[in-house]
């Protein structure tokens, strides 16, 4: 099947590399396809409409890439069936990722249309496959803010404490890659240590002293309300 990846961003990247296809400015549409069999929309949440809607009249299907639009935002497309293609992997566009490496959430207007997208996805080595309506998936999403999204601005501020004391910030890769191989055998309720978790008040104090030393009261806010979560989890 003839596949048009429309976007030049993150996903769009990494789908063009999976697809075997050159990305198409979702600006411009510039190289458009007018018979493409598969055409993805690969675009931030807030213009994926705005993008569906320029698409000319096509034979082909249409699906969009994002967690939290729902399908229904490709309902006046015009073509032969519509869907999404949401990749639950956190993506950027120096990293090339194979497909078997990315988990698909696939949801469409009608069976067969979920049976085409599904094949596609297969033939391009995609091959943790759920399929997710879009309550579901954006519910999936949600949960993807937590682990990846927040678990990284967290990791970001313990560099920038590293950074600041004059010590490499690659001392805490060892203790991340442990955080995340506990998980392949213990719940994350069940593996939580530090401070928080034994309601060490003492070193919390000490901790929070340090922050606003630093200057970080941000990141002090931040300390505050996690430690709480721990703590009357």
């Amino acid at each position: 099947m003839k596949v048009a990846v429309i976007g030049t961003g993150n996903v769009g990247t990494q789908f063009s590399r999976i697809f075997g296809v050159k990305p198409i400015s979702s600006r411009t549409l510039e190289g458009l396809p007018s018979e493409a069999d598969l055409y993805i929309i690969a675009v931030s949440d807030a213009v994926v409409k705005e993008v569906a809607e320029k698409l000319p009249e096509t034979n082909g299907i249409v699906v969009h890439t994002t967690g939290s639009v729902p399908i229904d935002a490709l309902k006046s497309v015009r073509c032969k069936g519509y869907g999404v293609m949401y990749p639950f992997q956190t993506i950027s566009k120096k990293r090339p990722l194979p497909p078997e490496k990315i988990p698909l959430l696939l949801e469409a207007s009608d069976i067969g249309t979920l049976s085409l997208i599904k094949s596609v996805a297969n033939e391009a080595g995609f091959s943790n496959i759920e399929i997710a309506d879009s309550n579901k998936r954006h519910r999936v999403h949600l949960t993807g803010t937590f682990a990846c999204n927040f678990t990284n601005a967290m990791i970001a501020a313990a560099q920038k404490i590293l950074n600041e004391s004059g010590i490499s910030s690659s001392i805490i890769q060892p203790l991340v890659e442990e955080t995340v191989e506990k998980l392949k055998s213990l719940p994350a309720k069940d593996a939580q240590t530090g401070p928080a978790a034994r309601k060490d008040f003492s070193t919390i104090n000490s901790h929070l002293d340090l922050l606003n030393e630093l200057k970080m009261t941000k990141e002090a806010d931040i300390y505050k309300v996690v430690s709480d979560y721990i703590m009357n989890k």
